[in-house]
Parts: C-alpha cells; sequence; structure tokens
C-alpha cells in the first residue's frame, strides 16, 4: 500500500504544479506589465527582453495548467525563445545602466560574477525544457522559473515610482 500512496502523493503535486507556476509568474512579472516611462534605450531592451522571456514562460505554464491545449510547435518555439532570451542576458546588463524606472539592483554590477553565474544557469535550464509534451512541459519548466526566481531574489527590485527633485 505504500507505493501506491507515494504514486498519489506525486500525481497530486504534479496537479498542483503549474497552479504553483502560475501564481509564482503573476507575482514576479507583474511589475514588468506597467507601463513605466524608461527613457534609457538600454534599460529598454533589458526590460523588452524580460518581457519576452515572461511571454514564454507564461505559454508554457498555460499549456501545463490546460489553460492552452498543449501545441507541441508552440512550445518549442518558446524554448527557442527562452534559449535566445537567456542567451542575451549578460549582454544586456553587462553595462551598469540605470533608470528611475529600472527593476535592476546596483548590486548586479557589485557582484557580476554571480549574476553571470545565475544568467547561465537560466540559459541551461531553458536549453533543458522538453517541448515535444506536456510531461515534459512539467518536469522540465520548474527548473526554468526557479532559474529565473533565484535571480530576481537578488538583482531585481521593484521600479522607483517616483522621483525626487
Amino acid at each position: 500500500m505504500k507505493p501506491y500512496r507515494s504514486v498519489l502523493t506525486h500525481h497530486r503535486t504534479l496537479r498542483s504544479l503549474p497552479a504553483l507556476l502560475v501564481l509564482i509568474l503573476a507575482l514576479v512579472g507583474a511589475q514588468l506589465d506597467a507601463a513605466a516611462p524608461i527613457t534609457d534605450k538600454h534599460v529598454k531592451r533589458r526590460v523588452e527582453l524580460m518581457t519576452s522571456q515572461k511571454a514564454a514562460i507564461t505559454t508554457l505554464a498555460d499549456m501545463m495548467a490546460g489553460r492552452m491545449v498543449f501545441n507541441a510547435a508552440k512550445a518549442r518555439a518558446a524554448r527557442r525563445s527562452l534559449i535566445k532570451s537567456t542567451g542575451d542576458i549578460r549582454k544586456r546588463f553587462k553595462k551598469p545602466r540605470m533608470d528611475p524606472h529600472s527593476h535592476a539592483r546596483p548590486l548586479i554590477w557589485q557582484q557580476w560574477e554571480d549574476f553571470e553565474t545565475r544568467a547561465e544557469r537560466a540559459e541551461d535550464a531553458a536549453r533543458q525544457i522538453s517541448a515535444y509534451t506536456r510531461n515534459g512541459l512539467l518536469r522540465t519548466v520548474p527548473n526554468m522559473v526557479q532559474a529565473c526566481l533565484s535571480c530576481h531574489e537578488t538583482y531585481r527590485d521593484t521600479p522607483n515610482d517616483f522621483v525626487t527633485h
């Protein structure tokens, strides 16, 4: 009876995973949707990069949760988008550029090696996404989300919505 119980527990955990991922994405990505007037073109490109990543992860999470019918071609396209965008993270953050509405903490450039390591982990997680089946997404997308959260917890801040003159 014990193996049967562990299979049921594992099955329940997998069923609740998509809802958890959606909640995490909603919390982490809520600020990306805000239309803050970013003046620095380089910072704007960083935000666009992160917005494209959010869109790709949302597509995969929607397929996992059943809010969108699983489509292997769309899942692979989202995976390709994540691979490309995560590969561009270091390039987009290389120079310490700030904007009053930036999400980046200056700590990025003070701890550049750690930031690069986390960006590499995100790229590795994107490459490991199995986009051929819904079960593949269930197994591999959480690693991608964890890589994003790991970096955001340390290096992402909410935008400064007010500027003192």
